[in-house]
């Protein structure tokens, strides 16, 4: 069938993969493939100000740091706290900018929280960075009645000095105010009183909000709100750094008006209520330039970006903090790469073995799948995460799946005796409800899965959850348009002659109009198929059988071991440079005062160590260096007895995230599951009791649900395993999946309800389960290799994912057969209506009763 429209078609896909793998090719191939070859460097994309050269890789593929903020809104007006998130998020994004940061994220989460990935800086530098205010005040000694300059004593009482004796010289006077430089490093002056007679400072001076008459004619208080944003870092003399700013026609009057009635007297700089210089003012300063000195370069650094960004509207703390090491982010790039290039492979080779040319095919469609997706991600651009890297690979698997489903359904058309074209048009034609269906039940989950990782700034649940909706998106038009396009051009050529090429057992005729018979065996006529529904009560044994020990694990608390995301804590993955034992590192973590730590030692040597919430994870430092935070204190303590070490992976949520993640865990999956209900009730809303094949799928996956989660119960109690919220993004994964594999089977039943009228349900059912049999086995089985290529040579952080999934898909794939279907017949044959007579003969209803 060469005719023109498929030929342009066939251009368009040509056309389509070559640019694609142009555009996608990397700029360092041997990372990724076999060195033997010398691979052509990739240059990515560039049109104009357009440059794509590299992916976009999230932040534990690149490393950095994720900090979810916490506005405090409580002093906002109702109806001004929106513009004041906006108003902060914007700032912050300002500063994110003005630092150099490349391909960070800032993005609202909920009414009043902001979450923000900075790819390549430490937490330190990012708490610094945006969690401050940065609210810049200027303030004068407090004075009483007299004029007196107040201090405070140290045992509360008032302490007054003339305002006119500043020790400037080094020459007490009798009584006098003197400057004390802070300790070393801390960058401050404190100023103190000494009353007459005292030899020494007795109180600390109290400061109030500098005033002046602005331009309107009103008192003002002197802030950052009146400097331009041009404040830069210098060196003074070429020694000292200092930040220097410079105020508006306004702010520089006030300043005027400030020193002016300071002379001779100090004047403080405070920085979100912490001091940072308290300089004497020599003389009236015209102009509005100023400079703050007692800061390190990096300090001033920060400072001016602060100032040049303005003053958040709203206070923030950090309530959740993640960090993962480039070194381990640039490893998972590449064992996960290559684990997803040998499941491919794998899936590649099964398909040319079991469906031969037409397998073939599928493989050169796969080819431009793979590299139309890849495209999309860089061009959009999509931020690849591990998960994200999960959920393409799982695509490619899911993509096969569309490509089985209507090479099996050719075969049955072949069998039957129909020509190629007709069996072509026929396998698509009857292959599309099933793909449809199934698919939009893995697009409810995917939105329902974003919806639970925008909630709390789940990058990584988020990350899968797109890449999983482009890659079954782009998976529909691969098979409906790519693959049959493929074969529609074999059609009138030497190979499409040769149908044992095409199904064993197919009788070769020319491609020529169908034959008039119908093309699906009717399980009327006495086909042969195999007897699944009568031993169903066996089948529903097996599955008490492996829930029960499950069921036990659960009920034995606690039912499941928490991770950090569920149970609040800190989570930190450490390497030591040199040779470290579990129980020196355990009592090193005990001495620094954490005995409940729990340490692990994973298969490449290092140790994750998971203990409760450390403090100060919510404070946000001044901007000169502050108390060493715990999370470095224990950096410090264990480097000191052990040497050198580094962290590669830290996450920190304190018990508010906490709790929010349980709920709206909680929430996602059920919500995937009535979405997925009242979907599949939609679908077959054209069949008789349509919505007991939604119960029937529901129960299958609350099976699945509970092989899974009693599964991780056990494995918690036996080997330690933690779930987190990867193991809620595979739970709801798996959810989709079962519902997929389910609903191709229910889709046969429709089709063999509505073509066979008057026979038994029960003997439907057994013939869609015998012709979608090998359907829901390939589809499982390639599943499974790219899943065990992933979980054997892919990163750490999704391994519990990965065994989820794995689980999942076997549990899936048994249930859609043995359970979900079989429940259908036992529902139609009042099987649990008998059972309940036989149990409460007397309670039983009596039948026209």
């Amino acid at each position: 069938m060469r005719n023109t429209t498929n030929l342009l078609t066939f251009a368009f896909i040509a056309i389509l993969t070559a640019l694609a793998i142009v555009i996608v090719w990397p700029s360092d191939p041997g990372r990724y493939l076999p060195d033997f070859f010398p691979w052509p460097k990739g240059q990515g994309v560039q049109v104009g100000d357009f440059d794509r050269e590299t992916m976009r890789l999230g932040l534990d593929l690149k490393g950095g740091t994720y900090v979810l903020l916490e506005a405090d809104t409580s002093q906002v007006p109702p109806d001004q706290r929106d513009d004041a998130m906006e108003g902060a998020k914007d700032i912050i994004e300002r500063r994110v900018n003005a630092w150099g940061v490349a391909e960070s994220e800032i993005q609202r989460q909920g009414s009043n929280r902001l979450a923000v990935q900075l790819p390549g800086i430490t937490p330190e530098e990012a708490r610094d960075l945006i969690g401050r205010t940065a609210e810049l005040e200027f303030k004068e000694p407090q004075r009483d009645e007299e004029g007196n300059i107040v201090c405070l004593g140290d045992a509360g009482e008032t302490v007054t000095v003339p305002p006119d004796t500043v020790d400037v010289s080094g020459n007490p006077q009798p009584a006098y105010l003197v400057a004390v430089a802070g300790e070393e490093g801390e960058g401050e002056h404190a100023w103190f009183c000494v009353p007459e007679g005292a030899s020494a400072a007795t109180g600390e001076v109290q400061w109030v909000a500098a005033m002046g008459i602005g331009s309107d004619g009103k008192e003002k208080a002197l802030t950052g709100h009146f400097l331009k944003a041009n404040a830069e870092v210098r060196l003074d003399m070429g020694t000292e750094p200092l930040v220097a700013i410079e105020f508006n026609s306004e702010g520089a009057d006030l300043f005027e008006q400030l020193t002016g009635r300071l002379v001779g007297l100090p004047m403080a700089i405070f920085l979100d209520e912490d001091i940072i210089s308290a300089p004497t003012i020599r003389q009236v300063i015209a102009g509005g330039k100023a400079v703050i000195t007692g800061v390190s370069v990096e300090e001033g650094r920060t400072l001016s970006i602060q100032l040049n960004s303005g003053a958040l509207p709203v206070p923030l703390q950090v309530i959740q903090e993640s960090t993962v090491d480039a070194t381990l982010g640039d490893e998972s790039v590449r064992r996960s790469v290559q684990a997803g290039e040998i499941g491919i492979l794998a899936v590649i080779a099964f398909m040319i073995l079991y469906y031969r040319l037409p397998g073939i095919l599928a493989s050169m469609a796969l080819v431009t799948y793979i590299s139309v997706i890849l495209m999309i991600f860089k061009l959009i651009p999509v931020t690849l995460t591990l998960a994200g890297i999960a959920a393409f690979v799982l695509s490619v698997g899911m993509a096969v799946d569309a490509n089985i489903l209507i090479f099996e359904r050719m075969k049955e058309e072949l069998r039957a005796g129909r020509g190629l074209v007709a069996a072509i048009d026929a396998g698509f034609a009857r292959a599309w409800p099933s793909i449809r269906d199934s698919n939009v039940s893995t697009f409810i989950t995917c939105g329902i899965l974003w919806w639970f990782g925008d909630q709390f700034g789940a990058s990584l649940v988020k990350g899968f959850a797109l890449t999983l909706a482009i890659g079954v998106a782009v998976s529909m038009f691969s098979a409906i348009v790519v693959t049959r396009t493929f074969l529609r051009l074999l059609v009138g050529t030497a190979l499409a002659k040769r149908m044992e090429w095409f199904a064993t057992g197919a009788r070769a005729r020319m491609p020529a109009a169908p034959a008039p018979t119908p093309s699906n065996p009717s399980p009327a006529k006495g086909v042969g198929f195999l007897d699944f529904v009568h031993r169903r009560g066996w089948y529903f044994l097996l599955s008490l059988v492996v829930l029960i020990p499950g069921i036990i694990s659960l009920l034995v608390p606690p039912a499941l071991k928490a991770g950090v995301e569920f149970g609040a804590g800190t989570s930190m993955t450490i390497r030591f440079e040199q040779s470290v034992g579990a129980e020196d590192l355990r009592s090193a973590l005990a001495d620094l005062g954490h005995d409940e730590a729990r340490v692990q030692r994973t298969t490449e040597g290092d140790f994750i160590v998971r203990m409760g919430e450390l403090e100060a994870i919510a404070d946000v430092p001044p901007v000169g260096p502050a108390m060493p935070s715990e999370r470095e204190a224990i950096e410090s303590g264990l480097e000191d007895r052990f040497g050198a070490l580094t962290v590669r992976d830290f996450a920190s949520v304190s018990e508010i995230v906490s709790r929010e993640i349980a709920r709206n865990a909680t929430i996602a999956v059920v919500a995937a599951a009535v979405g997925i209900l009242l979907y599949i009730i939609w679908a077959f809303r054209h069949l008789p009791k349509p919505w007991r094949y939604g119960v029937c799928a529901i129960i299958a996956v609350l099976h699945d649900t509970l092989v899974v989660v009693g599964a991780f119960s056990i494995l918690g109690k036996v080997f330690g395993m933690e779930i987190n919220t990867m193991f809620i993004t595979g739970l709801l994964t798996i959810i989709g999946f079962s519902v997929h594999d389910t609903i191709v089977v229910f889709d046969r039943v429709r089709e063999n309800v509505m073509r066979n009228p008057g026979v038994g349900f029960a003997e439907i059912v057994n013939a869609s389960l015998t012709e979608t049999l090998a359907r829901s086995l390939n589809t499982s089985l390639t599943l499974v290799m790219t899943i065990v290529a992933l979980l054997l040579l892919g990163g750490v952080t999704i391994q519990s994912f990965l065994l989820v999934l794995l689980i999942g898909v076997v549990s899936g794939t048994y249930s859609s057969i043995f359970v979900a279907s079989q429940l259908l017949v036992s529902w139609e044959e009042g099987d649990v209506l008998r059972i309940f007579r036989r149990l409460f003969p007397r309670l039983a209803p009596v039948p026209g009763s």
